[in-house]
């Protein structure tokens, strides 16, 4: 896999800032797997990540910065604020730059900084993609059937790139719901998403490469087994709600994407969930498939992920 975006480029807005070190790498590590081998994921959670459990389970996924210590302080007030006991595990995707902080995170996985939001297997030590480390960290996790849903991933900012892919193509849900087990995404402001047919939204000078996978499936990585039409039915036959910040309409916010592919879904994170919402529903009726696929504007909130998980319409989604 290679990476086309880099410090100096115009793929997002303040994109130095992800390209720094990590201020801390998680201190549990979980042993995932899959078809390309074995490995170590650092996480941070609420509690020990062993044994069988009967409560449900919050994933929480970090923004651009890696900072799972952070969500997981976020993730844990709101828990309080809804008094819940699920157990609250943010996984952390290290990257290249971060073996800067040395023996921290040397036995740990860790991808290219794009890498990990689509699902491109690690640079090391064992190529392991991100959303197979995912199903690896799901099928781990999920407790014995009980509460429904058993297990929410929810991700804000880069995270919730990643849990709109991973919701669209990832096969951990199915497994889990092969023992009975129901999985939600919650995707929370993010950047850009995966579109289901070469049509976008906004007509952009560049063109050429707005159906490159992670923003269409042109180029996706090995890991996904099934195109557009496919994954549309896997995304809208799972629990997958949208939450969008309506103050985060900055078109100059950091961390923005604003290459031709990201212009293209329209011109900011509010404006882009609002069309792509309208994206998939509009699939949905052309196909005929019924649509669980949801939509929440939360009112006075922006684009930080405290906000966005201590507002009480996102607390019932998460924490219930």
């Amino acid at each position: 896999m290679t990476e086309a975006t880099g410090p100096g480029d115009a793929f997002a807005i303040g994109s130095d800032e992800q390209y720094r070190p990590v201020r801390t790498v998680g201190a549990q590590r979980v042993p995932v797997s899959g078809p390309e081998g074995t490995g170590l994921l650092a996480c941070d959670a609420s509690g020990p990540l062993g044994g069988p459990r009967r409560g449900p389970v919050v994933v929480v996924v970090h923004g651009a910065l890696r900072d799972s210590d952070r969500y997981l302080a976020s993730a844990r007030h709101a828990a309080r604020l809804a008094a819940s006991d699920a157990l609250i595990v943010a996984p952390q995707f290290l990257t290249d730059v971060d073996r800067a902080n040395g023996d921290r995170a040397d036995d740990a996985l860790y991808w290219q900084v794009e890498g990990w939001k689509g699902g491109y297997p690690a640079l090391g030590p064992a190529p392991v993609s991100s959303f197979g480390a995912m199903d690896s960290l799901l099928g781990q996790l999920a407790p014995e059937p009980g509460p429904d849903p058993a297990v929410v991933v929810f991700g804000n900012s880069a995270g919730g790139q990643f849990v709109n892919r991973y919701a669209a193509v990832g096969r951990g849900p199915d497994l889990l719901a092969g023992r009975g087990l129901r999985v939600r995404f919650v995707i929370a402001n993010p950047s850009t998403y995966l579109y289901f047919d070469r049509e976008r939204p906004v007509a952009v000078p560049d063109g050429a490469r707005v159906n490159d996978w992670r923003y269409g499936f042109d180029g996706a990585p090995g890991y996904v087994d099934a195109g557009p039409r496919r994954s549309l039915e896997r995304y809208l036959g799972r629990d997958v709600t949208i939450v969008l910040g309506a103050l985060d309409r900055d078109g100059a916010s950091p961390l923005l994407e604003v290459s031709p592919a990201a212009m293209a879904q329209g011109a900011n994170r509010f404006d882009r969930g609002l069309r792509y919402d309208r994206h998939v529903r509009s699939l949905a009726r052309a196909a005929g498939l019924p649509a669980r696929h949801r939509l929440i504007r939360l009112a006075g909130t922006g684009h930080a992920a405290g906000d966005v998980l201590a507002a009480a319409q996102t607390r019932q989604l998460v924490f219930g």
